[in-house]
């Protein structure tokens, strides 16, 4: 039910973060301290742009793979699915974070 309210648009989108043109390490060290970030700040939905991979070697989307798997494993992710269409479509994550008690880690 929660996937599917995110999907459809239920949370409003409060903050993103644009991982293109940024190496493996760079990037899961941008999406760590934003996630950290939108945490902090009461954050509930945020976007995540990552790419499609067309314009990388081999065309092979490396960072939309990563990204997802980094997601996966944050304690404080929800859950996350493909942006809508005009937000980023599949080059983009849609991120539902924990609320609530015990949602901020220090």
């Amino acid at each position: 039910m929660t996937l599917r309210k995110l999907r459809r648009g239920s949370w409003p989108i409060q903050d993103r973060l644009d991982l293109h043109g940024n190496n493996t390490d760079a990037a899961r060290s941008l999406l760590q301290e934003f996630l950290h970030a939108s945490i902090q700040h009461g954050s509930r939905c945020v976007l995540v742009i990552h790419g499609k991979g067309m314009n990388s070697k081999g065309g092979e989307a490396v960072l939309r793979k990563l990204a997802r798997h980094w997601l996966t494993q944050h304690p404080q992710v929800l859950a996350f699915c493909n942006a809508m269409p005009g937000e980023g479509g599949s080059g983009a994550a849609l991120v539902l974070l924990k609320s609530g008690p015990g949602a901020v880690e220090n």
